[in-house]
Order: C-alpha cells, then sequence, then structure tokens
C-alpha cells in the first residue's frame, strides 16, 4: 500500500468518526428536551440564534411578529401623515437630457511597442446647466370639521316646596253680644324654599260688626303685611315669606248687638302657582266661640242672700246669671262672694255643686266641691275641723253636713278670688250641678252674695 491510499483510509476513518459524533449529539438533544421541556436559550446578538426561527419559538406558519419602526428607514410621508387635508408629492428624478461631449486629441505616443499614430479618445462630461425647478406645490383639500353644537348646560333647580302655617285665637271661650274679641294670627313659612307671592284670606262671621286688621310684627326678612283696617268686609293680604319667616296679626274684632250661637272665624294661606305646599293640613286654622246665654240675677229664689227659699238644679244642668253687681278682682283683699246653700239645722248639707265667673271670654272655676281636691279659697277647704263639725268630709261627700260655726251668716260659704283669677271685671257666674250629685235630686241654691 502506497502513502496516498493510506491517507485516503484515514480520512474516511476521520468521516466516520464524525458522522457518528454527530448521531449521538443529535441522540442526547432530543433526550434532553423530552425530559427538561421548559429550557431557555438566550437569543442575544451573540448567540448566532434567530429568534424567529420555528424551531425556537413554534409560531404557526405566516405568523410576522411586529418589527420595530425605530429601525426602518421613514417614509416621506412620515412627517404629513396627521395633517389633515395634505397632499403627498411623486418625485421624479431629474433626466440629463444634454449629449455627452467628446473631444478627439492626438498625442504622442511614449509607448515604444505602440503602433505609431495611435488615436486616444478622452471622452468627458458636461453637466448642463442649473435650471430653476419649482418647488413641488402642495394643494390643500379642506376637510370638513365637526361643527361645534353647544349643549344645554344642566341646572340643578331644587323643586319649590314650602310648609306655610297659619295659627289663629282668642283666649276666649265664649262670647257676648256688644263684646270685643282680639284674635292673633301668626302665619310661618317652615320651608325650605323661600315663598313670594302667598295670600291669607279671612272671611268676616255675621256676628262680627266689624273688625281691624294690624301687624304686629314681621320677622325672618318677611314683606308685605299691610291689611286695611276698620273694614266690615272679608280680609285678604299678599305676602312675601322667606325660609324661616313669619308675620303676626292682631285683630280686633266688634261683635254685633245681635250675635247669637257659635262663632266661628277660619283664616287660611295660599301658596302661589307653582309651589309645592309639603304639609297642607296646617293651612288653614279656626276658632270657635259659643255665646252666652244668661238670666238676669237675681233669678227665681237665688237671690243676694239666704231668704231660705231654693232653686234645685238637676244633676248634669246648670244656670248662668248675669251679675248686676259685677266683680272686681284685685281692687281689695279678702274674700269676693259668698254662696248660699239650704240651711239643714245647725248647718248646711252641702251639695255637690260647681261655681265659675267669667268676663265673658273665658270661665274660671272658684269652687268644686265633689272632686275630692281642697278649695284653699273658700272656708270649707277639707279636711274641716273636727271637732266643731261630725265629720272632717275629707273626701268631700254629697251631702255631707257642715256645722255652722264654720260658715258664713249660718248657710254661707265665702269664696277668696284675688291670686286665684287674673285680675279684672266679672260680669258672669254660672252654677253647676254634676252628675254625680243625685243622692237628694240636684244642687239646692239659696243665693249669691257679691262682698264689697
Amino acid at each position: 500500500m502506497n502513502v496516498t491510499e493510506h491517507e485516503r483510509r484515514d480520512w474516511i476513518i476521520v468521516a466516520i468518526i464524525l458522522l457518528f459524533g454527530l448521531l449521538c449529539v443529535i441522540i442526547v438533544g432530543q433526550w434532553a428536551i423530552r425530559f427538561s421541556p421548559s429550557w431557555k436559550l438566550n437569543a442575544n446578538m451573540g448567540s448566532n440564534l434567530d429568534p424567529n426561527s420555528d424551531y425556537l419559538t413554534n409560531r404557526p406558519i405566516g405568523f410576522i411578529e411586529a418589527i420595530d419602526s425605530s429601525i426602518l428607514t421613514q417614509p416621506v410621508w412620515i412627517n404629513i401623515f396627521l395633517t389633515p387635508g395634505a397632499s403627498i408629492p411623486t418625485h421624479v428624478p431629474i433626466r440629463n437630457t444634454a449629449p455627452p461631449l467628446a473631444t478627439s486629441t492626438r498625442v504622442p505616443v511614449t509607448n515604444t511597442n505602440a503602433p505609431a499614430n495611435t488615436l486616444t479618445s478622452t471622452l468627458t462630461y458636461f453637466p448642463p446647466p442649473p435650471t430653476a425647478t419649482s418647488k413641488p406645490s402642495y394643494t390643500k383639500t379642506p376637510v370638513p370639521q365637526p361643527t361645534s353644537t353647544s349643549s344645554p348646560t344642566l341646572i340643578n333647580t331644587p323643586p319649590l316646596e314650602a310648609d306655610l302655617q297659619i295659627t289663629k285665637g282668642d283666649n276666649a271661650t265664649t262670647y257676648v253680644p256688644n263684646g270685643i274679641l282680639t284674635y292673633t294670627v301668626s302665619v310661618t313659612n317652615n320651608g325650605p324654599s323661600g315663598v313670594t307671592g302667598a295670600v291669607i284670606a279671612d272671611n268676616i262671621p255675621f256676628q262680627i260688626a266689624n273688625w281691624s286688621w294690624g301687624c304686629a310684627s314681621q320677622n325672618g326678612g318677611a314683606t308685605g303685611c299691610d291689611p286695611t283696617s276698620n273694614t266690615a268686609t272679608n280680609f285678604n293680604d299678599t305676602i312675601n315669606l322667606p325660609n324661616g319667616a313669619s308675620i303676626v296679626y292682631t285683630v280686633r274684632a266688634n261683635i254685633s248687638s245681635s250675635a247669637s250661637g257659635d262663632l266661628m272665624n277660619s283664616a287660611s294661606i295660599t301658596t302661589p302657582v307653582g309651589m309645592t305646599d309639603l304639609i297642607t293640613g296646617n293651612n288653614s286654622a279656626s276658632d270657635t266661640d259659643q255665646a252666652v246665654v244668661s238670666n238676669t240675677f237675681p233669678d227665681g229664689n237665688i237671690g243676694p242672700t239666704n231668704d231660705g227659699q231654693v232653686d234645685v238644679l238637676a244633676p248634669g244642668s246648670s244656670l248662668t246669671l248675669a251679675l248686676n253687681s259685677p266683680l272686681v278682682v284685685g281692687e281689695h283683699a279678702g274674700y269676693d262672694l259668698v254662696y248660699y246653700e239650704l240651711a239643714n239645722g245647725t248647718g248646711i248639707a252641702m251639695d255637690y255643686v260647681i261655681l265659675e265667673i267669667s268676663d265673658g271670654y273665658n270661665w274660671y272655676t272658684i269652687l268644686n266641691w265633689g272632686d275630692g281636691n281642697p278649695d284653699k279659697n273658700s272656708e270649707i277647704s277639707v279636711p274641716l275641723a273636727s271637732p266643731p263639725n261630725p265629720t272632717d268630709c275629707r273626701n268631700e261627700q254629697d251631702n255631707c253636713f257642715i256645722d255652722t260655726a264654720l260658715l258664713w251668716n249660718s248657710t254661707g260659704i265665702r269664696i277668696e278670688l284675688d291670686g286665684f283669677v287674673p285680675d279684672g271685671v266679672y260680669y258672669y257666674i254660672r252654677i253647676t250641678s254634676p252628675v254625680s250629685g243625685d243622692m237628694d235630686g240636684g244642687c239646692e241654691v239659696d243665693g249669691i252674695e257679691i262682698l264689697p
């Protein structure tokens, strides 16, 4: 075997070893992938790997990942692609229409090997003179711009709501012909909104001959209190009441001489159009007074002294007397009047009875025998002294005997009014026989005496 054949065999052996090694690498790599499927491989500039290759990314065929635009050459429209109405010109390369100029010169031949009289051509190019080129014109096509339309401004307007309230009273329960009643009318806006143009209305009752309305006070910015006074007609007034404001009226009413029956007077307030009243139940107020129906005193057997003649009031009945000499309270100290009952031997058998006095408008109780409470303004405030009384009458029993030693003028009970009723002049006294006082058929009244 010569040297050439020996070298050829060595190369074959090397090739077989390399192929076997490559096969081992492939087999080992497949097993490595199977045992470690989540392996990672750096794909930087030094790895010489293509990160977009299918065997690394397993992307679907045809998938192209986004390319960073910063590495690309920017197109011609890059600076105007957001300009409305801009046009992109088409650039046409400038062509050289002038033919090249050729000059032929004969030069001496220095190369001895070259033939004599060789013609050498030198081609020289002269560019055409510069010509003024016009800049491309850009035609701006106006793009319709959206018309700015003003939208309505939403204003949160609170609803017009208020609670108007009216009250009316005269501090009286009764009235008398030719008398005078004084009413107080109060109007209040409890809010939340202010009220402009509220109307007060009050129709004059037939028992009132005439009346006068006047403003007592305006509070909280209230305005419009300007009534017509001294009139015999219905009353109306338009007022303005901010939230929390109020107006107080004073009404002086002169009662007709022919007045009779219950005197009812009502006043109302009405909200203006477009406003809601939150509570309508307090938009009107009424006051009712009963006419005082009385008998002239003395009446029947009821006189100014104890004459032994009595009138019997049945249980549940009452008698109102108009005193010919009115009671004046606050004028002097001491007892003011005497109530007489029927004499019963050495004393009286005290009946259930209620005594009241009135100035014509209000009534005040001055004696109540039978309710079990001491009448500290009288001479028979229980418990009675015993003796001289046979019993103390602690429970104010009906027909409880009271000894003459505890009575005025044998059968009278003196009553003090100062400090127990308001000072003033009282024209009426009312005697009532309670329903429970029926042991002897009612209350036996002998007389009423006004003490000087």
